[in-house]
């Protein structure tokens, strides 16, 4: 079954995709669009996902399965775990391990999802195929990648609009992914582990600590004096992983992160009048004329606009 979808919030868009556990942040200003489009063979699942503005994605897959993701050629690179994704690289992650995905503005990604049961079956071998552990990356030789990536276009775009039918058709296609996939698994390479990687790996762990300070206390204004006597790191410190993670200072990540908190509270439930300034102010920010402005910069609407068309 092939479907496709269109949101205007990036939330909708990680709701979008089908049995997964998923919830997006907008890190880059303007409305937002995105494109969802995926097909179901028996025990995989194939898509293609664009969105216009920058996200911070955090995802699992079904349980029992495993994903594999192929950013789009000629785009900006996205980050797996902080960890910056070069060109025909094959993502990796088991289904049921969360995952944070940062991708770029304009950003196009594929995916496959596996029934670990028909991965198993197909491939006997996999133990030799060299998966990093439960998730990384894979550097793949470019004819291997872009051979799996127009299977997976023409699957989902195919030149008549009509998606495979028969069951001939459905198994053919089914066949040719997960050979095409095999093949690109045992011509790739894990990237070495060495001193940037690790460094990269606490950078991102320091960051997702300050997150989830931030998200813990809503409605605390925590200065960065704050977070880093709770988290017992230097300014300089908590700064430098911050801009390795995320290019971004830890007030303008953080205040990006409580907007979109924001919004998903004026989206979700049906208060009195008066939510707007219960949202703003249950997250922390008090200057409700700067928080409207800081809003509508970064959604490009009013959080009014919001509160009136949740389902825009």
């Amino acid at each position: 079954m092939r479907r496709e979808r269109v949101a205007h919030d990036a939330e909708d868009h990680a709701r979008n995709l089908s049995q997964w556990e998923q919830s997006y942040s907008q890190f880059s200003s303007g409305r937002f669009e995105g494109r969802l489009t995926e097909l179901w063979l028996p025990g995989l699942q194939i898509f293609q996902e664009t969105a216009n503005q920058a996200l911070r994605q955090s995802c699992a897959a079904w349980n029992d399965a495993l994903w594999f993701g192929l950013p789009a050629p000629g785009v900006p690179a996205s980050r797996l775990d902080a960890q910056p994704v070069q060109g025909d690289t094959l993502l990796f992650r088991q289904g049921g391990c969360e995952f944070e995905l940062s991708t770029p503005e304009r950003c196009q990604l594929f995916g496959i999802v596996i029934d670990k049961t028909l991965f198993d079956e197909h491939f006997p071998y996999a133990d030799a195929l060299g998966l990093p552990g439960p998730g990384g990356t894979l550097a793949v030789p470019p004819e291997h990648f872009r051979r799996i990536l127009g299977t997976l276009r023409q699957a989902l775009f195919p030149p008549d609009g009509r998606p495979a039918a028969t069951p001939e058709h459905i198994l053919d296609l089914q066949e040719t992914v997960l050979d095409q996939l095999g093949a690109a698994l045992a011509h790739g390479s894990a990237p070495p582990r060495g001193a940037h990687y690790s460094r990269i790996r606490h950078s991102h762990q320091v960051v997702g600590q300050a997150c989830e300070l931030v998200l813990a206390q809503p409605s605390q204004r925590l200065s960065i004096a704050d977070l880093c006597r709770q988290m017992h790191v230097s300014r300089r410190t908590l700064q430098y992983c911050f801009q390795e993670v995320a290019g971004l200072s830890p007030l303008t990540y953080l205040r990006i992160l409580k907007l979109n908190q924001v919004r998903r509270r004026l989206r979700s439930t049906d208060d009195p009048a008066n939510r707007v300034t219960q949202a703003a102010t249950t997250w922390g920010f008090e200057h409700l004329g700067q928080f409207s402005r800081d809003y509508r910069r970064l959604f490009g609407e009013l959080p009014s606009s919001t509160l009136r068309d949740p389902a825009d």
